[in-house]
């Protein structure tokens, strides 16, 4: 045989053979996980819950769950601005406008827990007991009087947003420029912890509290004094943005998160998540008139079909 036939041959096959490796090599190497960023507020993450669901989500979807953990207002602004994939927060009037803006496409409930008003054991407003207004107003009474200090997050937050409507529900006026309101401007396990030095009261919900306790023990002497009252409800809406408007942004991947979270899967790791045996979050995909929310039928319908089409029913 022709001695450069043969060469021509041999380099042939070493192409091929090179080529089949480096395919094969290729092929064999993990996708690096895709990064998705999810706008929430401080007591998803200063609870626990963000950090417990994280691995489950990650390994389902070759992910990587990061979130900014802001207040709720906060939170919104971010998305609004492109800068994240994904909502998670809790004040629905906020939530629909945000999406009746145009800046998401979507919002639906998928989980709630309450709010409480914290305070000293001694209780100088005699809140104990009381329903959330008449705590409110017993707190300004108690205040004007020198013998009570509230603090506030002032953070445009969920928390924040809550506290005005309970004030003005409670026909209480100009407490902001009182000299027994404190303005923490700050998130919430921190607003608890300069409530907790000062031995005032403040409201905060309960997850974030009952987390805060666990770690904190006896040197957080704040006890739970105002709870149960409906209008301490605390439920929890996800949003997908609006793919057209935020171009940039993972909506494929963000969609597969808000899949997650309202699949039987999602909602009973929400369910199963505790501290001190204590269940912090309660899910209700699919049923929010069981806590007196208004019917999202249609939305689960939708939601519903693409839970079956992509396998997470």
């Amino acid at each position: 045989m022709d001695r450069k036939y043969i060469i021509v041959i041999a380099a042939i096959a070493l192409v091929v053979f090179v080529g089949a490796a480096y395919l094969y090599y290729t092929s064999t190497i993990p996708t690096a996980p895709t990064r998705l960023i999810l706008s929430t507020t401080t007591s998803t993450v200063d609870t626990g819950l963000l950090s417990y669901l994280k691995p489950y989500f990650d390994a389902k979807f070759n992910a990587n769950l990061t979130w900014l953990s802001l207040g709720t207002g906060a939170a919104m602004t971010t998305a609004a601005r492109g800068d994240a994939d994904v909502l998670l927060v809790h004040d629905r009037v906020r939530e629909d406008a945000f999406v009746a803006s145009g800046n998401g496409t979507l919002r639906v409930t998928v989980m709630y827990n309450d709010f409480v008003i914290i305070g000293p054991a001694s209780d100088p407003a005699g809140v104990a007991g009381e329903n959330a207004s008449l705590a409110m107003i017993n707190i300004a009474a108690a205040g004007g009087l020198g013998n009570a200090l509230f603090v506030s997050r002032t953070d445009g937050s969920g928390t924040h947003a809550l506290e005005q409507r309970l004030w003005t529900a409670a026909g209480v006026t100009g407490y902001v420029n009182q000299s027994w309101y404190w303005s923490a401007n700050s998130g919430m396990a921190a607003t608890i912890r300069v409530a907790n030095e000062k031995a005032a009261y403040t409201i905060t919900d309960r997850g974030t509290y009952l987390k805060l306790k666990a770690e904190m023990n006896e040197t957080l002497s704040l006890g739970i004094l105002c709870e149960g009252d409906s209008a301490l409800l605390n439920p929890y809406g996800m949003i997908l943005l609006n793919s057209t408007r935020y171009p940039n942004i993972r909506s494929d991947l963000a969609q597969k998160f808000l899949l997650f979270m309202i699949s039987t899967q999602g909602q009973q790791l929400v369910a199963n998540y505790t501290v001190n045996g204590q269940q912090l979050f309660f899910p209700v995909y699919g049923n929010p008139e069981s806590i007196g929310l208004p019917s999202e039928n249609s939305t689960v319908t939708y939601l519903n079909g693409l839970l079956t089409a992509n396998g997470m029913k």
